[in-house]
């Protein structure tokens, strides 16, 4: 059937009623379109997104990890997750999680926690990395068996401080050094964070290896400048319409 110019304008309008949408809420991945772009995975493993059992449909499923205690993380510069938060807006992080096994009898005594990497451009070396995060000891991870649990992190992006000050209740580090560089500023951290973590382990802590199986779901960063631009969130999916 051809395509009018006034079926063009109409859906124009209903792009730029979705586009406004994600601006108020930013970037989320709910696993529901089976892609995981992002590639958000517990402790480096492959997950695998099952189609139901999670807080509404889809969800990530970690394998079973052999590890001191799971970590869930995006890649490196991944599109819409990293890049200059205080450009970006941005307000806050949330994500359900579940844990469906673990051996380790005092787990739900961990830290929960939203972790915040600049890789320094050199996201291949560690050593160099420099990390934010909120007070750890808000949230614990979710009981095995008890189900998904949500967790929800305020990030003041907008925060102006001088040289090795951080807003109120974060924490930072840098390598193997748990205080926040002297020389840096909250603002230098922000205009390039490279990663986006969930840790369950204070990061000067170290544990024995236990064994997990976990679940992530409706993980969202929220931003006041709206979400970054793709193919279907912009006039590019209309013009694939007439290709």
């Amino acid at each position: 059937m051809k395509r009018t110019l006034m079926t063009v304008i109409t859906l124009t309008m209903v792009l730029a009623m979705s586009a406004g949408a994600l601006a108020q809420n930013g970037i989320y991945e709910d696993f529901e379109s089976g892609s995981n772009d992002a590639n958000w995975r517990w402790s480096g493993s492959s997950d695998t997104i099952e189609p139901t059992g999670g807080n509404g449909g889809a969800y990530g499923l970690s394998p079973l990890l052999d590890v001191p205690t799971p970590t869930l993380r995006c890649d490196y510069d991944a599109v819409g997750w990293t890049g200059d938060f205080a450009a970006m807006g941005v307000t806050g992080f949330s994500a359900d999680l579940m844990t469906i096994e673990t051996n380790n009898a005092y787990w739900t005594l961990y830290p929960c926690f939203v972790l915040l990497v600049n890789h320094m451009g050199t996201p291949d070396y560690i050593d160099d990395d420099v990390y934010v995060y909120p007070n750890p000891d808000m949230f614990q991870p979710p009981a095995a068996g008890d189900g998904w649990a949500n967790y929800s992190w305020d990030i003041p992006s907008d925060f102006v401080g001088g040289y090795g000050e951080l807003p109120a209740g974060w924490n930072g580090g840098t390598g193997g050094n748990t205080t926040f560089p002297e020389d840096m500023t909250w603002e230098d951290m922000m205009t390039n964070v490279g990663r986006v973590e969930i840790r369950t382990l204070y990061p000067d802590y170290a544990a024995i290896f236990q064994l997990y199986v976990m679940g992530s779901d409706n993980l969202e960063l929220y931003y006041e400048s709206g979400a970054v631009a793709t193919e279907e969130t912009t006039f590019s999916s209309l013009k694939a319409m007439f290709r």
